[in-house]
């Protein structure tokens, strides 16, 4: 795993990094200050951003070479850039909750969505630039680990994880990945003892450990259950029909950017086509594909406030190859463009 040293300037005012150039951000940087060092950093310590009060409190705590866990718990008030090298890393964002607002006349509802995950696999050398957002609280908790010799470290066969994380650990494909998937209930707590650490001293260390795979684990699980409900034999079963819409929900918010066709969905839940349709229409109030495009417009949403990805890229990222019909998808849900959102949110 690379995880280069993180270097950090403030933004003058008016600069919108999304539209910069590659060599205007590099020229951005060429005075930068260098706010946190892992490599060199020991392990079982915590690597604190260094000397800029500005980015709040945010750190690393280093397992080692291998392992670490990124803890963001920040409130922004100047506008900043940070940039640093990866490659050769797979991470796991850990996100509390999604929420979505919506507005009926002049009442605006915030809907609660849940916990997610933000996945990225960068089996290359990789330049990043990060703006967080200013004014916001910004939580969340992040698992770094090396990506190549993932699948041995963890006695993991790479045939049950999706064909794109495949293509990335056999060589096939050689661009970063990503995918934002929305969690159970049961994980909204997942992340909150690191906000609050419930032990100090040489017992840290052993709790890190611990939570490190605890959300590793979690992750690549939920990462196998994507492959897994679409390669199982369908089976019959004795659930309730809600269940079995429920289940095909459930599905649908983990393969959203790739989903199973109408037919796959069918033949895995064992109902016919006219029952899912039907089922699902009357449970949700919408069609699948109805459905599929809120959730694919839901996580844009969520990758456009992290700030970490163009424009473009979010598209590819929640399943859109035509960028077009991106921007419409989302004009049509939200009112506005992808990049007016990200302009009114990032203040």
């Amino acid at each position: 795993m690379i995880f280069g040293d993180e270097y950090c300037v403030h933004m003058a005012p008016g600069f919108d990094p999304e539209a910069a150039s590659t060599a205007e951000l590099s020229q951005l940087f060429e005075n930068a200050q260098c706010i946190s060092r892992f490599h060199s950093s020991p392990d079982n310590r915590f690597i604190e951003y260094m000397g800029d009060s500005a980015l709040g409190r945010s750190h690393c705590y280093r397992l080692d070479e291998d392992r670490m866990i990124e803890i963001n718990d920040s409130f922004l008030r100047a506008p900043v850039v940070i940039h640093n090298k990866v490659a050769d890393l797979i991470s796991f964002q850990f996100v509390s909750s999604v929420k979505r607002s919506e507005f009926l006349g002049e009442h605006k509802n915030v809907h609660d969505l849940g916990p997610a995950i933000i996945v990225s696999a960068l089996p290359g050398l990789e330049l990043t630039y990060r703006a967080p957002k200013v004014n916001e609280t910004i939580r969340h908790v992040v698992v770094y680990t090396t990506l190549s010799n993932l699948m041995e470290r963890m006695g993991e066969q790479p045939e049950d994880y999706p064909a794109w994380l495949r293509d990335i650990l056999e060589g096939r494909h050689d661009q970063p990945r990503q995918r934002v998937l929305f969690l159970e209930d049961v994980h909204r707590e997942l992340t909150w003892s690191f906000f609050h650490l419930p032990v100090s001293g040489r017992l840290l260390n052993h709790w890190m450990f611990a939570k490190f795979h605890e959300l590793l684990s979690i992750g690549l699980q939920v990462l196998k259950n994507n492959q897994a409900y679409l390669e199982r034999d369908a089976v019959q079963t004795a659930f309730p029909r809600g269940d079995i819409i429920r289940r095909a929900s459930t599905i649908l918010n983990r393969e959203y950017a790739n989903p199973p066709t109408l037919p796959q969905l069918a033949r895995h839940l064992g109902i016919s086509e006219t029952q899912l349709k039907s089922g699902f229409k009357s449970l949700h109030g919408a069609t699948i594909g109805q459905y599929i495009i809120t959730r694919r417009i839901e996580a844009a949403r969520l990758l456009l406030n992290e700030n970490r990805h163009s424009i473009s890229e979010i598209g590819d990222i929640v399943g859109y190859q035509d960028h077009s019909a991106f921007s419409r998808a989302f004009r049509r849900l939200n009112g506005c463009s992808p990049k007016a959102w990200r302009r009114s949110h990032r203040h």
